[in-house]
């Protein structure tokens, strides 16, 4: 027996009853193979479809369906009477063959049954699901639910390819996007170990996400890969041994903070982010650290992993191991601990690329498009740079919080300063009584005095080291907080693309020319009335209905033609029709747009943008950091004035001590 769907294709698709084809399921739903228009697809039955958010997902650029499954086409149930509800959707196949899991990518028994894989493609991966990331955080999509099972790579086939070709994210139905209507659908799922803090004890279904939370999640991932644990459970504590992950995740115990707490330490049978590099420990503790805004965002995360990925060479001792450029080997230092091999990677036997792109050809130097290259070529190297110094001043501000905590609980206590109570016992002292008896009053009453001075002395610096560091401390927050809200995603995407600048000046006069022609194909469109085109199905009934609803004209069905089913009485054959019908109006205009009513050329000004889509944002966000430096220096300030008057007032004590001493 089979289950019969139509797709809003027109197309049929037969499931076999039962658990026949099925390759998958989960809590929303079933995923079988199946035959689509003679292509072999993966269909994705759900519980609960949502069609306006899977037609909001089929609307997003073709280029993120290279990065998520996306449904391809909607499938709904057929009844007697003829098509029923809708059930779920079509999605390109990803076959097992050529694929794998995320889920086996942290485990070294895993890892050991896979053909090839070496640290440097665990590396490629992690900067190919970065890439997946960034491009679906581009077009306003927050996958919410990202967690390791969500995520498979698909690999290369021989020697010569990479072998993590590109990263693809699954359940896409699930993903959080606004529609064209402006109606909201937030992700309604997560994975514990992999929920944003701010977001544990959320209700999904209601909790409209921001990209940063997808930046936790994405962090963890990448932990995941590089060091093969989850960054909260890489970490022992021995007053809290049996503390769950989602306790750890709320309260922030990341073993390798800028401060770590009392009683938790990192464990010593997995590298820390800082043996791979400082730019990675920094990249970590940002994304761990108490402030959301402070996350590293996937195009940040592209760049630093391009980085480092350029940077891996195998490592002199043992060919199985691979490690940066500069640095000693992290896995040997594991094993050292040890005392036994752990790594199970492939041999060192090739070095693996990232797949180069087609050469463009070089610009005429004279020509106004190569100075549009080196004007967004010197905005580029700018935007690195900004970025760079952002980083920076996260780190000076999160390695800060140890100086002050150290200054608040060493010195912030009168106690700290002096023992009050031992200078009291040495007044009570039968050598201090024997003074005052023997008629040396002026030399008790010197001792008393400097006791009582040195007393005063002790509460005046711990009430200056205790009010000063909570000052400072409540200033470094705020400017953290600052920092954490300057929006540098523009930047970040600007400076995360793998093309070239010649690359972006030839792909954006391509944007351009179909901007042009699409604004000059609904400017003709508008000339012709859809009353003046005989359309099959529609007399004068139908007509006037389109009419009621805004539809008169070429260029308004042309908008609305993917929506137009929603009317009454109009199905998906009607619908065919009216494409028809518009599809051959156009090939008709794009044929005049060869002749002498061609589209305008591009102009140089059309292009101008691409410099202000990074210089724009990037100025702003430039004074807002030379903002920010400048506070940082006042607090850096603050802090030396702080220590320096503890160093004062340390000198004084000491001096009093000493005179304190002669005198007995």
């Amino acid at each position: 027996m089979q289950h019969i769907f139509l797709s809003d294709g027109g197309h049929a698709v037969a499931l076999p009853a039962g658990r026949s084809g099925r390759i998958g399921a989960g809590g929303q739903g079933q995923v079988f193979r199946a035959a689509l228009a003679g292509r072999t697809v993966a269909v994705k039955l759900l519980r609960q479809p949502d069609e306006e958010r899977l037609r909001a997902l089929q609307l997003l650029e073709p280029r993120c369906a290279g990065f998520a499954a996306l449904p391809q086409q909607l499938l709904y149930r057929t009844l007697p009477t003829g098509c029923g509800p809708l059930a779920g959707y079509a999605m390109r196949l990803i076959e097992p063959a050529t694929s794998v899991s995320a889920v086996r990518l942290f485990n070294f028994e895993e890892i050991s049954r896979l053909r090839r894989f070496s640290w440097h493609d665990a590396v490629l991966a992690a900067l190919r699901l970065a890439e997946a990331v960034a491009e679906l955080h581009r077009h306003g999509v927050v996958i919410g639910d990202l967690n390791p099972e969500n995520v498979v790579f698909e690999q290369g086939q021989s020697a010569a390819e990479p072998a993590i070709l590109r990263a693809v994210l699954l359940d896409s139905d699930s993903f959080q996007i606004e529609a064209a209507g402006g109606r909201r659908h937030p992700c309604p799922v997560s994975r514990a170990p992999y929920t944003a803090p701010e977001l544990i004890g959320c209700d999904f279904n209601r909790t409209w996400r921001q990209p940063a939370s997808d930046a936790f999640s994405l962090a963890v991932l990448i932990h995941q890969l590089l060091l093969h644990d989850h960054p909260y459970d890489n970490a022992i504590h021995s007053k809290e041994p049996d503390l769950a992950v989602t306790a750890r995740i709320r309260r922030g115990l990341y073993p390798h903070a800028a401060v770590v707490p009392d009683g938790l330490q990192a464990s010593p049978f997995r590298p820390a982010p800082r043996q791979v590099s400082l730019e990675l420990d920094q990249a970590f503790r940002r994304s761990f650290s108490p402030f959301p805004g402070l996350r590293p965002t996937a195009s940040e995360w592209v760049l630093l992993l391009r980085q480092l990925h350029g940077e891996v060479v195998p490592c002199h001792r043992n060919p199985r191991h691979h490690h940066p450029r500069g640095q000693a080997c992290l896995w040997c230092a594991v094993e050292q601990r040890l005392g036994q091999p752990f790594c199970r990677y492939s041999p060192a036997t090739r070095r693996t690329r990232i797949t180069e792109r087609p050469q463009t050809p070089p610009l005429d130097p004279s020509s106004p498009a190569a100075a549009l290259c080196e004007q967004l070529e010197e905005q580029l190297a700018q935007a690195r740079d900004l970025l760079g110094r952002r980083d920076v001043l996260a780190e000076r501000l999160l390695q800060l919080e140890p100086e002050l905590l150290t200054l608040q609980q060493s010195h912030g206590r009168a106690q700290d300063w002096l023992d009050a109570a031992a200078l009291q016992r040495r007044l009570g002292s039968l050598r201090h009584r024997l003074g005052r008896w023997l008629g040396r009053r002026e030399r008790v009453e010197q001792r008393e005095a400097l006791v009582a001075a040195l007393t005063a002395l002790a509460q005046t610096a711990a009430g200056e080291v205790s009010q000063g560091a909570a000052r400072l401390q409540h200033l470094r927050l705020a400017l953290l907080e600052q920092l954490a809200g300057m929006d540098v995603t523009a930047v970040a995407d600007a400076t995360a693309s793998q093309q070239d600048p010649a690359e972006v000046v030839a792909l954006a006069s391509q944007r351009a020319e179909e901007q042009q022609r699409q604004q000059w194909l609904l400017e003709h469109l508008a000339d012709h009335t859809i009353r003046s085109w005989r359309v099959e199905g529609f007399g004068e009934g139908r007509l006037a209905l389109l009419e009621q609803h805004g539809l008169v004209r070429g260029d308004q069905l042309y908008r609305q033609i993917e929506r137009i089913t929603a009317l009454p009485g109009i199905g998906r054959g009607l619908q065919n029709n009216l494409r028809r019908q518009l599809n051959a109006v156009v090939r008709q205009l794009d044929q005049e747009q060869q002749g002498p009513q061609a589209a305008p050329a591009i102009r140089l000004e059309d292009l101008q943008p691409l410099v202000q889509a990074v210089e724009l944002p990037m100025a702003e966000r430039l004074q807002q950091l030379e903002a920010l430096m400048e506070r940082w220096q006042a607090l850096r300030d603050g802090s030396d004035r702080l220590r320096g008057r503890m160093e004062a007032r340390r000198r004084e004590r000491d001096e009093q001590l000493q005179r304190l001493e002669t005198l007995f």
